[in-house]
């Protein structure tokens, strides 16, 4: 690595899976167990079968 290269740092981000029929998306990180929740509103909704979130 050069001088003028820096690291660079892997920024996780949430799990963005849409309510069905909503805008809301899931707060919780990559790969979570269980269902989604949207953390501002507190609203859960069941994981799909399938989804690899």
């Amino acid at each position: 690595m050069s001088a003028a290269e820096k690291p660079r740092t892997h920024i996780s981000a949430p799990c963005w899976t849409a309510e069905p029929d909503d805008v809301l998306h899931c707060t919780e990180p990559p790969g979570h167990d269980g269902d989604h929740y949207h953390a501002y509103t507190r609203t859960q909704w069941p994981r799909r079968e399938g989804e690899t979130q």
